[in-house]
């Protein structure tokens, strides 16, 4: 797991994203006041376009496009709650990483109950 540094508390921000593979991913995200929520509102990776999802807590929140994409996007917090403030990433109260191929893998192993491989 990759941590993306550097997620300041201004309400929209945009990144260009080494991947483990050495390609690279776009991702814009933003903070919505009124739904207290962050949503990325893009990520562009290849012909890969995905809009609007808001960001949880969660191992792979791109788990639903693993045939499409060879990474994961996971969420993991200090704080018993959804990431809803403007400083949570700033503040380190939630991190982001992005996952590589085999850690997307695992994780569905793990899901499936293949522990073996």
């Amino acid at each position: 797991m990759f941590l993306i540094q550097q997620v300041t508390s201004d309400a929209k921000q945009r990144r260009t994203l080494i991947l483990p593979d050495g390609t690279s991913m776009t991702m814009t995200m933003f903070f919505i006041q009124m739904q207290q929520c962050w949503v990325i509102t893009e990520m562009i990776y290849g012909t890969f376009v995905l809009n609007g999802l808001r960001i949880t807590v969660s191992p792979n929140m791109l788990r639903q496009f693993k045939n499409q994409i060879p990474f994961g996007l996971a969420c993991y917090a200090n704080q018993p709650r959804e990431p809803s403030l403007l400083q949570d990433f700033s503040s380190n109260s939630f991190q982001l990483y992005i996952l590589d191929a085999a850690e997307v893998k695992s994780y569905e192993e793990i899901l499936s109950g293949n522990l073996n491989g």
